[in-house]
Formats: C-alpha cells, sequence, structure tokens
C-alpha cells in the first residue's frame, strides 16, 4: 500500500479489531506502560467531562479512542485531544481529522474491505478507456475552463477574477507538485494525493465519484467508506494499470 493515503483504513481496522481493544469492563485505559495509561485517561477524561451530558458509555468510549489514537497511530495527546474535541470519541473520525490538520500516522495496520457498497455506482469506468497518465489535472483544467469563460467577458470584466494561489501548491507551467496520484474510476481524471494538494479528495467531495486508484502503488480506495478495497471487480481495472505502468 502506498505511505502517502495508508491512513483512513488503519483507524478502520483497529477499530474492528476487537484484539486491539483498549478499555477493560470499567472504562479504564491499558497500556504497557502506565505513564502513558495514566496521560492517555486523563486527557480522555478531560475532554470526556467536557460535556455533562457525556454519560459512562461515552467517557469510555473516549478514553478507547484516545488510547487508540496515542498508542497505536502514535499522535500526540495533544493531537488526540483536539481530535476528540472536535468530532467526537468515534476513533476513524477523530484520525481522519487529525490527519487533515497536517499529523502523521506512524503505525498500524492495512486491512482492505471486500464488501464496499458503492462500487457498482462509482467504479464504473470502461478498462478500454484507461490511461496510465501519472500528472494531476486540476490546474490545467481550470485554466481551460477559465478560458472558455473569459471569451465571453468584455475586457474590463477580467479584472479580479483570478483565483489567487500560494506559490508552494504547484510549479511552472500550472502543475501540481511531483508526488502520488489517483484515478477516479467514475469519470477517469486524475488528481494528487491530500499530501500534495489534496485534488483527489477533492473531487470526491465535490462530484461524489468516492472510488479511486493510487496510480504508485495501485491500491483502490473509497472516500465514502474511508478503506482501501479489495473485490474482483476491480480486478480488470488493475491489471489494465499495471500493464500501462510497466510497459516499455
Amino acid at each position: 500500500m502506498s505511505s502517502s493515503d495508508q491512513h483512513q483504513n488503519r483507524a478502520s481496522a483497529s477499530t474492528n479489531a476487537s484484539a486491539n481493544a483498549s478499555v477493560n469492563a470499567n472504562g479504564n485505559a491499558r497500556d504497557s506502560s502506565s505513564t502513558h495509561s495514566a496521560t492517555a485517561s486523563a486527557s480522555a477524561a478531560s475532554v470526556a467531562t467536557s460535556d455533562a451530558c457525556f454519560d459512562d458509555a461515552t467517557i469510555a468510549q473516549a478514553l478507547h479512542a484516545m488510547d487508540q489514537l496515542t498508542s497505536v497511530f502514535q499522535f500526540t495527546h495533544e493531537e488526540a485531544q483536539d481530535a476528540i474535541n472536535a468530532v467526537g470519541p468515534d476513533v476513524t473520525l477523530a484520525y481522519n481529522y487529525i490527519l487533515d490538520q497536517g499529523g502523521e500516522d506512524k503505525g498500524g495496520a492495512i486491512v482492505p474491505i471486500k464488501n464496499c457498497p458503492h462500487l457498482s455506482e462509482h467504479a464504473v469506468l470502461n478498462v478500454s478507456n484507461i490511461k496510465y497518465e501519472n500528472v494531476c489535472g486540476h490546474f490545467r483544467e481550470e485554466q481551460h475552463q477559465n478560458q472558455k469563460q473569459n471569451q465571453n467577458l468584455r475586457p474590463n470584466d477580467n479584472e479580479g477574477k483570478g483565483k489567487g494561489r500560494m506559490k508552494s501548491e504547484y510549479i511552472e507551467g500550472g502543475k501540481c507538485p511531483s508526488g502520488e496520484n489517483w484515478l477516479c474510476l467514475h469519470c477517469g481524471v486524475v488528481r494528487c494525493s491530500r499530501y500534495v494538494n489534496g485534488h483527489c479528495k477533492d473531487h470526491a467531495v465535490e462530484s461524489g465519484h468516492c472510488i479511486a486508484v493510487s496510480l504508485e502503488d495501485l491500491s483502490a480506495w473509497c472516500y465514502q467508506c474511508s478503506a482501501y478495497l479489495t473485490h474482483p471487480s476491480l480486478d480488470g481495472t488493475l491489471q489494465k494499470l499495471e500493464s500501462l505502468k510497466f510497459q516499455g
């Protein structure tokens, strides 16, 4: 699996594995280090008790989330606490929140799911139309749309229409910096990973096209399920991409 987008399913895999559960019957976090456990418990208790409506079950869930985020994924206690405060004690939601804020996952297992319900609707790209073009097309297509719009404007109407961007967001020629790119399996556009400019995730949110394949390691990801995918229906697409990637 790719190192740049191996994130969400780590959290899903961890929360689904009962062997990794870190809260006992009394709701106390378990850890091999008593210092780590005490710190995690105190932090989670602080989060949970910040809302008087939280019951014992929710406090236990917060303890579990704090322990998973800090011991399994090795986020800092501050990152974990901020995430739980922001999105609640759901491990997967908190995990994704931390990554979206720039946090780094330093561990955890990756287990693809086999029952994604979105495959039939969003993994519909015709295999014969697949091309291996490992460049994010966001800025190129945006520039093309702007040019078409500008053709219909009077000369003075262009003033103030440009969309300002930070220099670090693109390189000369209107391209995203080199890095991992993903192929949308619904419409075929190529967009960069969240660790470049996040255009693939933006595309999924804006269009609803939630399934994409990494052009780096040919792993499939569903943004709705927040998980990597494995399914026989993807075999033809992955074989075609592998052939195109390594030909010649």
